[in-house]
């Protein structure tokens, strides 16, 4: 059986638009040739990437006020890694109920993964997480 490993982020943004901002690719992106100077996305620009594939990446905005489980089991692979998600958040002392974001991307699209945390949002990266496709 073959694995996937990816890095995780999970937090709490303010508005589901703020979210749509930063994890988007930038439309403009393609407009040049002048990739090298721009960034795809916030959340690549985030990451101090300045491309990332989104063929590798999932994420979503998570509203509703049900449980952690409820929220992100329509995720690929979800029951793989959402226990360890969930341990891992614990761990951390955070708020589950509070938590509405997730994103998760191949290990290999991001050299140094960082949790990012400000004024509209927190995104707190977890770690890799191993799980069967």
């Amino acid at each position: 059986m073959r694995t996937e490993i990816s890095h995780f982020w999970l937090g709490k943004f303010k508005l589901e638009e703020e979210y749509f901002d930063f994890v988007g690719e930038d439309e403009a992106y393609y407009e040049d040739d002048d990739y090298e100077e721009k960034y795809i996305s916030e959340f690549a620009k985030s990451q101090d990437e300045h491309f990332l594939d989104h063929d590798f990446i999932e994420s979503g905005f998570e509203n509703e006020a049900i449980s952690f489980e409820e929220k992100f089991l329509k995720y690929s692979y979800a029951k793989q890694w959402i226990v360890e998600a969930k341990e891992r958040l614990m761990n951390l002392n955070q708020n589950l109920e509070e938590i509405n974001t997730l994103v998760f991307i191949s290990k290999n699209q991001i050299k140094n993964p960082v949790s990012i945390m400000n004024s509209k949002f927190d995104l707190l990266y977890i770690g890799e997480i191993e799980y069967n496709i």
